[in-house]
């Protein structure tokens, strides 16, 4: 049996936002190495999670502390608090069960707790209480912030809508939003042709020929002279509230909801939408018509055949979202396929999931027996053929998930949540 002196241990920090110098990635790992040495214990590896939040973010969903899990010859995980690991209590506790069933204790620098007694355990516990508390307190004060900010006619900060612009309180501290110069035109333009019937894929269209200007902070990209706009900007714009002077205020949407409700507005003590006509484009009136127009063609199954773009059915009925539990749909974005979700419309680029997924099956599934020979070498037999690469997958796959994140140029493996197989479920 490992001794006191002989126990082998991993390291794990945690961080949601970088900037947090106090509680750096290296300031945990730098304190988490002199505990172990004080101790003599070997460090078998190092393991981080840098810029995932643990409200958002199960531990076994994290790719630092699943690659930690699937570690041998370790027992004991080294952290610089509770909270690094889990700030809800059920996350600790799963999380120290996945770590007992391999015969591994839990160690925090900063928190005196010995995961080896019962009452050491439920000291633990009681950490991991006062972190879910801390946590439920820290949103409880930015929404009460917030609604102060709206209450005084401030603008509470985030993506400014098109057509605006934010400017400096006249009679107080604080900003207040205003309507942009440049872009208000363009946007009661936007507002008439949709309210006239048209639709979002043709104005699109019709704001990219005639070069309207992006919003502020966007990417401009550049085709045959023209700015591409793309139909989930502009849908956007169609639904932001504040066309008709409100401003949007839901403060308990969870993230698996569906796109932001655009009647959820910040209201009065009586429940009626607090109305800044000075912003307003449109009536509160013509801002239910458009959103009812909208909703009428708001799936790509309702666009015209001619304007659909075909995709592989590699993917189809495959991936599931992991926060609505529905299918992942295909579709394209600019002209690139992408998956969606039908439901809170988180999407996923293709030509990096797919190319991710192919490269975890042949490197963890390759050299699985799969009819008579292997995955990779039916793989190679497959070619270039989606039906058929679709068929192998499936016979390796558990569970294909895709969680919320955020989106931009990089591809974010966490998201992804894959599971295989066990080998003795596989048809061979």
């Amino acid at each position: 049996m490992t001794t006191h002196q002989e126990r082998r241990c991993v390291l794990y920090a945690r961080l949601s936002v970088t900037k947090e110098e106090s509680v750096s990635i290296a300031r945990q790992l730098q304190s988490c190495r002199r505990y172990a040495e004080a101790r003599g214990w070997e460090v078998m590896g190092e393991f981080i999670d840098d810029g995932v939040s643990a409200t958002a973010n199960r531990p076994e969903d994290r790719n630092g502390w699943a690659t930690l899990l699937a570690t041998t010859d370790f027992d004991a995980v080294i952290i610089w608090k509770v909270d690094r690991l889990a700030r809800r209590v059920l996350d600790f506790l799963q999380a120290d069960e996945a770590l007992q069933k391999r015969g591994a204790g839990l160690v925090a620098v900063e928190d005196p707790i010995d995961m080896t007694s019962p009452q050491g355990r439920a000291f633990a516990v009681m950490l991991a209480v006062f972190g879910e508390m801390e946590a439920e307190a820290i949103r409880a004060r930015v929404r009460a912030a917030r609604a102060q900010l709206l209450k005084d006619g401030r603008w509470a900060g985030g993506g400014i809508p098109y057509g605006y612009q934010s400017a400096a309180n006249p009679d107080g501290p604080g900003w207040v939003l205003v309507k942009d110069p440049v872009r208000q035109p363009w946007l009661a333009e936007v507002v008439g042709k949709a309210l006239s019937g048209e639709t979002v894929n043709a104005i699109t269209t019709w704001m990219t020929a005639q070069g309207a200007p992006l919003p502020v902070g966007s990417i401009a990209r550049r085709k045959s002279g023209a700015t591409a706009w793309n139909r989930q900007t502009v849908d956007g714009i169609l639904r932001n509230p504040v066309l008709a002077g409100m401003t949007p205020h839901n403060p308990g949407r969870p993230k698996s909801a569906k796109r932001a409700d655009p009647f959820a507005v910040f209201r009065d003590e009586d429940g009626k939408p607090v109305v800044n006509h000075a912003l307003a484009v449109i009536s509160a009136e013509e801002f239910t018509v458009l959103q009812r127009l909208l909703d009428a063609r708001s799936t790509p199954q309702a666009r015209k055949r001619s304007e659909r773009e075909p995709t592989s059915p590699f993917l189809a009925r495959v991936v599931r979202c992991d926060h609505c539990d529905v299918f992942l749909c295909r579709g394209t974005n600019q002209k690139r396929p992408v998956l969606y979700c039908p439901s809170c419309r988180q999407t996923m680029s293709r030509s990096t999931l797919d190319p991710h997924l192919i490269d975890r099956l042949i490197a963890e599934r390759g050299t699985e027996p799969l009819g008579g020979s292997t995955v990779a070498a039916h793989w190679a037999a497959a070619g270039t053929s989606d039906d058929s690469r679709r068929e192998i997958l499936l016979t390796q796959l558990q569970s294909l998930r895709v969680r919320r994140g955020v989106v931009g140029r990089y591809f974010d493996s966490d998201r992804v949540l894959l599971q295989w197989k066990p080998a003795s479920d596989v048809d061979v």
